[in-house]
Order: structure tokens, then sequence, then C-alpha cells
């Protein structure tokens, strides 16, 4: 019995493991969606302090310490340039890893929003490209693995390894 169930648990491992790359893709299409949005806002800031001599780094250090209106007019463009230069750096970082490694960078630095965004739109496919049968072999090893170890260990703690004739 215990076979089969760490059997049934590779299966399980092989299918969720075989969505890693395809919910990384679509997570890299809302990154660069989200990316795209905030563009047109962080070049107008740029613009508009470059016309005063200002770079980038000046204008969000003042910005920071501002106050009043200033402080007002601040606080969109510092949030809309911190989270732009976030998700820029992140895309950066997922575009450097191969496709094959890519999901497991993405279990490690995910971008929670990002994530929920994706996973409330993903819906499961049969993997077809490499990268797909890769984590599937993965997840189904991981679990069948862990489960053959689970289920020995709970049989010989039990006497599950009796055998009648």
């Amino acid at each position: 019995m215990g076979r089969l169930l760490a059997f049934l648990l590779g299966v399980a491992g092989a299918v969720l493991g075989s969505q890693g790359p395809g919910f990384t893709l679509q997570y890299m299409q809302n990154l660069e969606g989200r990316i795209d949005e905030l563009r047109p806002i962080v070049e107008e800031f740029d613009g508009n302090i470059a016309q005063y001599g200002y770079t980038r780094d000046q204008a969000m250090s003042e910005c920071r310490t501002a106050a009043g209106l200033l402080d007002a007019l601040c606080k969109t463009y510092v949030t809309a340039v911190q989270r732009y230069e976030l998700l820029v750096a992140h895309k950066e970082q997922l575009d450097a890893s191969t496709e094959t490694v890519r999901p497991l960078v993405l279990a490690r630095s995910f971008i929670p929003d990002v994530a929920e965004s994706v996973r409330g739109e993903f819906k499961p496919a049969v993997p077809v490209t490499t990268d797909g049968l890769i984590y599937a072999g993965g997840g189904f090893a991981l679990l069948w693995g862990g489960g053959s170890f689970l289920f020995g260990l709970l049989g010989a703690m039990f006497g599950g390894g009796r055998r009648y004739a």
C-alpha cells in the first residue's frame, strides 16, 4: 500500500512540478506589464528633474526629506520610482537565469502581489517543453522519493514489514 501511495504522490508531484515553467512565463509577462505601466510615470519624473539638473538619486533623496506640499507631490513619484526599480531589477534577475533554472529563481525571489495576481489567473496546462518535462520529472522524484521514505519508515515503525503467506 505504501508503494502505491508513494507512486501517487510522485504523479501528483509530476503534475505540480510540470507547471513551474508555465507559471514562471505568465509571472514574467505580468511583471513586464507592470513595468510598462510605471515606465511613463518614471520617464516623466526623470524628464522633469533633468530640467533642474537633478539625477534620479538626488531628486529621490530630496523628496524623502521634503515637507508640506512638496512632500505630497513627491510621495507619488517616490513610490512609483521605487516600485519601478524593484520590478525592473527583479525582471533582470529572472532574465539572467536560464529557462530551466528560472522557476527556481522565482520560487526564491517572487514578489507576492505579482505572484498572487498570476495565481488567480493561471490555468494549468500539459507541459510539452523540455523544461516542463524536467520539472515534471523533478516533482515526481521529489514526492515519490519522499513518500517512499516516509511510508517505509512508518512501515518499519508499526510492523508493516511483516509478510503473511
